[in-house]
C-alpha cells in the first residue's frame, strides 16, 4: 500500500485553508488481510538485526498495520492534524506466535480524543486476527503538543519513573542511512526520518532515528521466547543522527519476561523504555 497519497492528504489538512472538522473521532474501522511474506519479512528482520526464525517479530506487525494506522489519522474528520504529532507509547499484547506464511487479517480503529498535560492524544487501536483467532492486539499512542480540544476525555498517564542509567551491555552506532533502510522495509517515509532540513522544520537539529526501529531492535534482543507477552514501549528523548546508543537490561534477562532501555550512554537520557511481562494464554490457543 503506496503511503503517498496518505501523506499528502496529510499535508492538506494541515494547510490553512483546509476543513474545519469537529471533535469526534470518525466511527469506523479499516482492514486489511496479509500473508507474511518470508523474503519480506526477512528484510525487515535484517534491518533491526533481529534473529531470522520462523516466529515473527511484532514490530514487524506494528510495519504491516501501519498504513491503515495513518489512512485512519490523515481522515479530514479527524480533529487533530497528522502533521507533527509525536509517537509517544504503545502497548502490545502478543497472544500467540504468529508464523510465517500465516495470513493475517488487520482491523484498525481510533479511540478518544484524550487530554494530556501536554496537548491531545489519539490511539490507534490493532487487532490481529488468523483464522478468526486473535493473535495479537496493539494500542499506539500519538500526541498532538499544545493542542486542545472541548470535550476530550480524561486519561489516567502512565507514571514514569526516574531513569538512571546503567552500564551499557551494546553500543549501537547509528548513521543517518538507518532512516532510509528502516523506511524501505516498513513504508514509514516520514521526512523526519530522511531529511535534514525537514527534521529543522519540526524543531530537531537532524534527522531522527524512527521510534519503532529502535523498539524494535530493542526487542529482538530482548528476544522473549514466550508464548503470550505485553511489550510496553515508552519514547523518550529522540535519536539524533548520525549517534550512539546504549543498551541494557535493568532487570530480568534476555528470552524472558525483562525491563530494558536505550539510552544516551554520555548523558544517562533515555530514548526507549521497554519491557516485556509474561501473560496468560488465552484459552483455546495453540
Amino acid at each position: 500500500m503506496s503511503m503517498l497519497p496518505v501523506y499528502a492528504k496529510a499535508v492538506l489538512k494541515a494547510l490553512p485553508f483546509g476543513t474545519r472538522p469537529g471533535t469526534d473521532l470518525p466511527d469506523r474501522t479499516i482492514g486489511r488481510s496479509i500473508a507474511i511474506d518470508a523474503t519480506a519479512y526477512a528484510g525487515f528482520a535484517k534491518v533491526i538485526e533481529a534473529p531470522l526464525r520462523d516466529v515473527v517479530h511484532p514490530g514487524y506487525l506494528h510495519v504491516l498495520a501501519f498504513p491503515l494506522s495513518m489512512q485512519l489519522l490523515s481522515d479530514p474528520a479527524v480533529p487533530l492534524p497528522l502533521v507533527g504529532m509525536v509517537h509517544i507509547r504503545n502497548r502490545v499484547e502478543v497472544l500467540r506466535p504468529v508464523r510465517i506464511g500465516d495470513v493475517v487479517d488487520f482491523h484498525v480503529s481510533l479511540a478518544g480524543p484524550y487530554g494530556h498535560p501536554s496537548g491531545t492524544t489519539i490511539d490507534v487501536e490493532v487487532t490481529a486476527q488468523v483464522d478468526g483467532e486473535t493473535v495479537l492486539t496493539e494500542t499506539t499512542t500519538y500526541l498532538a503538543k499544545g493542542k486542545r480540544l472541548a470535550g476530550a476525555k480524561e486519561q489516567p498517564q502512565p507514571e514514569r519513573e526516574d531513569f538512571v542509567a546503567p552500564l551499557p551491555t551494546a553500543r549501537w552506532r547509528l548513521d543517518p542511512i538507518i532512516g532510509q533502510r528502516y523506511a524501505k522495509v516498513s513504508g514509514d517515509y516520514n521526512p523526519i526520518h530522511l531529511n535534514g532540513l525537514a527534521a529543522r522544520g519540526f524543531g530537531f537539529p537532524k534527522v531522527i532515528a524512527h521510534g519503532m526501529y529502535t523498539a524494535s531492535r530493542a526487542l529482538a534482543v530482548a528476544d522473549p521466547r514466550l508464548e503470550s507477552y505485553r511489550w510496553d514501549v515508552s519514547f523518550a528523548k529522540p535519536i539524533l543522527l548520525p549517534g550512539t546508543v546504549g543498551f541494557a537490561f535493568t532487570e530480568g534477562a534476555r528470552h524472558e519476561a525483562a525491563d530494558f532501555a536505550v539510552f544516551d550512554p554520555a548523558k544517562g537520557k533515555p530514548h526507549v523504555l521497554s519491557s516485556v511481562t509474561e501473560v496468560a494464554a488465552p484459552t483455546g490457543s495453540v
